[in-house]
């Protein structure tokens, strides 16, 4: 069984509504890319911050009594869908945390006849420190290493990138110096009511950051081994390097010099615990673990698959 076979759901007028994929009725959870494939659509559903943050096109947005949105937690607009239909409810979580980010507030668990989870850390290995206690560890990384040079954060520019500037601006009192890709989402979220601070890489006003030793944010696409060279010879001091993911729980890169376990997806415990609060029926699983996490569940009685 595969992830489209059912992430296509019809609703109550016999309409099928596509979920995270693109159709004559799309749903969209959220605006990181993986989620968001083109930016045409003729009718979608989705909050305001994700059409604005992904930057599709759209002839209408449909608002639907059988249709119900409700936060995820994971980054600024992001929504779990809920299809009320005959004789039941469909639930898809997409991408979600159960904890308060920085800049969002943590997934509701909606109780779920049939649920389509995610499970990208659905494997026992992933547990997350508290979110406040890693800010604290940070904050003291990020002390210690701007003593001697430069620190560069190699993150996500959508989502991320803007819960390392609340954490800089609120826990570390700095006011970091940005990419442009970084600064004109930074930008939609302050919009959108988040208050961060940041300077524009591009700006006259970075040309002064430059002159001491300062925090940067690039996406992580951009990160190459040979930065640290280049920018140690360009800024005459040495330049750190930082790493936020929560693939570092396991695996943490020894390119980084700071790198950790920090993600906006839920762990493999919050995973069990949405499963066990929603009660549902059937279960379908997706993602990197989804074989593993299914076999869990099933063994605590639930009717699991795991779709690709």
């Amino acid at each position: 069984m595969q992830f489209k076979d059912v992430a296509r759901v019809e609703i109550a007028d016999g309409r099928t509504i596509c979920l995270d994929f693109n159709g004559d009725l799309s749903y969209i959870s959220h605006a990181h890319s993986d989620h968001v494939v083109g930016k045409k659509r003729n009718e979608v559903v989705a909050s305001d911050p994700t059409i604005h943050l992904s930057g599709i096109s759209y002839n209408s947005k449909l608002v639907h009594d059988h249709l119900k949105l409700h936060p995820a937690g994971h980054m600024l607009g992001a929504t779990q869908v809920e299809i009320k239909r005959d004789g039941g409810n469909f639930v898809y979580t997409g991408d979600f945390s159960l904890a308060d980010g920085f800049t969002y507030k943590g997934a509701n668990i909606v109780e779920a006849d049939e649920l389509l989870i995610e499970s990208t850390y659905g494997s026992p290995d992933y547990h997350f420190p508290k979110k406040d206690d890693l800010a604290q560890i940070l904050k003291k990384e990020v002390q210690s290493r701007l003593q001697y040079g430069n620190l560069i954060f190699a993150v996500y520019a959508t989502g991320k990138s803007q819960e390392l500037i609340k954490i800089l601006n609120e826990h570390c009192g700095i006011t970091p110096v940005v990419s442009p890709d970084v600064a004109k989402v930074s930008e939609i979220y302050t919009k959108h009511g988040q208050n961060l601070s940041f300077i524009n890489s591009h700006s006259d006003e970075a040309t002064e950051a430059f002159k001491g030793n300062f925090v940067g944010i690039i996406p992580k696409s951009q990160f190459r081994p040979e930065l640290r060279m280049r920018l140690t010879q360009h800024y005459h001091r040495p330049c750190y390097f930082g790493s936020l993911s929560g693939w570092n729980a396991k695996f943490p890169s020894d390119v980084y010099d700071i790198a950790l376990p920090m993600s906006d997806h839920a762990d493999f415990n919050d995973l069990v615990e949405y499963v066990d609060h929603s009660d549902p029926k059937k279960v379908y699983v997706f993602g990197a673990f989804a074989e593993g996490l299914s076999n869990v569940l099933k063994l605590r009685g639930y009717q699991s698959y795991a779709v690709g």
